[in-house]
């Protein structure tokens, strides 16, 4: 292949697979290109020069040349490198919950600016102790459905516009919010026979936690975790954000299931 055709770009492994006897075939998410699949010829060797770069967690900085379904890496210079996770059995399985995720959503020739930024963010605070990793969990999984185009409408009550309730209903499947009063007039239509639309599955949800919701959706990457709540408060959180993203996605996650089991 041609000089002027090989490709330099930044990206973050989210998968490595062992190919052969030392090679790899590794996910690798990038802005430019969204999620590909590269292939690293001895990767697994303790000689090889980018043993590190290669590795899950590791952002790195590629020369690729492209050839059929694959890349093929060149060079790889890693940049950071959040390796620290590994040191904590609940933040290990937490970091990799995210990367199943990234590995699930995205998918090649998309642009991935807005998830590739979260990732790093998160893998950051993860590693850094920046935040709880409860709450670094749930702000990844809201913000991951807003990048993807399923943000949740939590801006007011979704039937008659009420932005003053005390307490609102959030449609984990639909995204969005009712008001006590509109959820048992739709119940009553529902019981009469009289409305159609598909039930939803609802989560009582304060004001407090709908502006945390709207904070996280709207603030910038290097502000989202700065956001308070109470303990009780954080709590309903945490379930509404992992039980929005689980619907949006279609599916749980193994990693997920191990994260929660090792919390418990």
């Amino acid at each position: 292949m041609a000089e002027q055709d090989l490709i330099k770009i930044k990206g973050i492994v989210t998968r490595a697979v062992q190919y052969k006897e030392n090679d790899k075939i590794l996910n690798v998410l990038t802005s430019e290109l969204g999620l590909i699949s590269v292939y690293c010829h001895g990767a697994k060797s303790n000689k090889s020069k980018h043993l590190t770069s290669t590795r899950l967690f590791c952002y790195s900085e590629f020369v690729l040349a492209r050839k059929k379904d694959f890349y093929y890496i060149k060079e790889a210079d890693y940049i950071e490198a959040f390796f620290d996770i590994v040191n904590s059995m609940d933040k290990l399985f937490l970091g990799q919950y995210f990367l199943e995720v990234v590995n699930e959503v995205c998918v090649e020739g998309d642009r991935q600016d807005g998830i590739l930024r979260l990732l790093l963010n998160s893998l950051y605070a993860l590693s850094a102790d920046i935040a709880e990793p409860l709450k670094i969990k749930s702000v990844f999984e809201l913000r991951i459905c807003s990048e993807m185009g399923v943000s949740p409408n939590v801006l007011a009550c979704y039937t008659c516009g009420d932005a003053n309730s005390e307490v609102y209903y959030f449609d984990v499947l639909n995204g969005q919010i009712v008001c006590k009063k509109c959820l048992l007039n739709e119940n009553n239509q529902r019981s009469a026979g009289l409305s159609s639309e598909p039930l939803g599955a609802y989560l009582a949800v304060t004001p407090s936690i709908i502006r945390a919701m709207q904070y996280v959706i709207s603030s910038k990457f290097e502000r989202l975790f700065s956001f308070s709540l109470t303990e009780d408060a954080f709590k309903d959180f945490y379930t509404v954000c992992e039980k929005y993203l689980l619907n949006q996605v279609g599916k749980s996650f193994i990693t997920l299931d191990i994260y929660n089991e090792q919390i418990k």
